[in-house]
């Protein structure tokens, strides 16, 4: 069974060869609202990613068994979601050129500052957070849309439909479910419909 994230609590899994280096991750990224993980090579970080679902990986470029390029499109396989960032200590034009083909959110050269991979790891937080309010505010807009699609319907041939129709749309205004843009545009459509009835 997949173990799914929360709305506010982002799952970061860091695949690092070297326990001293991947230790240090561990401790250095933890913050409020992160859950992190770690594997030793990149075969264990593919098996938590087939169990759990995480937003971010930090990936090694050079690991036994399972290199941080395939462990990259395995994870895009699996979520295509997932942000990854691509670390390694034998950077090159090619390994960079590929891993940004293949979808990593950023490529960071060993050795880096620790701040450079804590700015990188917070933007890619950032990001997640603001995909999953997109989400929501999608989903809120879908169900405005839906309630509005419902009221119209309901409307019947008395006199009084479209003055039943314009305070619906009154309150959906009132309850900041439309802008003031939108208003007036679903305001005018309804008044010509109702000439034309």
């Amino acid at each position: 069974m997949k173990v799914e994230a929360t709305e506010d609590v982002i799952r970061i899994l860091v695949a690092e060869d070297e326990k001293v280096f991947r230790i240090l991750l561990f401790e250095e990224l933890q913050g409020p609202n992160r859950i992190i993980k770690v594997a030793s090579n990149g075969i264990e970080a593919l098996e938590f990613l087939k169990r759990e679902d995480f937003d971010l990986l930090i990936t090694d470029l050079k690991m036994p068994g399972l290199e941080g390029i395939e462990l990259l499109k395995e994870a895009k396989k699996i979520n295509p979601r997932i942000l990854v960032i691509v670390i390694t200590g034998y950077a090159s034009l090619d390994s960079a050129i590929q891993a940004l083909k293949e979808g990593a959110y950023d490529y960071i050269r060993k050795p880096f500052s620790l701040e450079e991979l804590k700015v990188s790891v917070n933007n890619a937080c950032t990001l997640i957070l603001l995909e999953r309010e997109n989400k929501r505010l999608l989903e809120d807009l879908r169900q405005v849309y839906q309630r509005f699609k419902e009221s119209l319907e309901e409307r019947t041939s008395s006199p009084n439909s479209l003055l039943d129709e314009l305070e619906r749309l009154a309150r959906l205004h009132q309850e900041g479910f439309l802008d003031e843009e939108e208003f007036e545009a679903i305001k005018k459509v309804l008044i010509q419909r109702s000439n034309y009835e």
